[in-house]
């Protein structure tokens, strides 16, 4: 009977740790033993202030490899042309250097730099109206 009851509790307390509902930060091991950092919500401090950001715009999730490779996934209410122009204009307004920026058809991609920082934006448009960004900032 004691055996069911320990069972019991840890199968509680399993269930309970899964259904919170907290968005703190999870550092896990990666497999090549790098440090990975999620989040969601904000920017991650890895990313340089000067990076734009549409008004309105929705950081939704975020990762950050030890060596500071970033992603970001970023949710923007305009439509994926207009929303490349703002990049365009706003990475080089903030001291990007933007390498490239092409329709590649189903994604507009823009490649910049700032330094020796080298990052990628991929614009997509799942609805219409709502541009998906996502940002990878960092990349070898």
């Amino acid at each position: 009977m004691l055996k069911w009851r320990v069972v019991v509790l840890i199968a509680i307390a399993v269930i309970g740790a899964a259904c919170s509902d907290t968005t703190e930060t999870t550092t896990t091991g990666a497999p090549s033993g790098d440090d990975v950092v999620f989040g969601q919500g904000e920017m991650p401090a890895s990313v340089p202030e000067e990076f734009p950001l549409p008004a309105g715009s929705a950081i939704g999730s975020t990762m950050v490899i030890r060596d500071g490779i970033t992603e970001v996934v970023i949710r923007v209410s305009a439509e994926r042309g207009v929303t490349a122009q703002f990049f365009d204009q706003g990475l080089t307004s903030g001291g990007f250097i933007v390498d490239r920026s092409e329709d590649a058809g189903d994604a507009w991609e823009i490649d910049f730099s700032r330094d020796a920082t080298k990052g990628t934006l991929e614009i997509t448009e799942p609805t219409e109206g709502i541009s998906q960004v996502v940002l990878r900032y960092n990349v070898p």
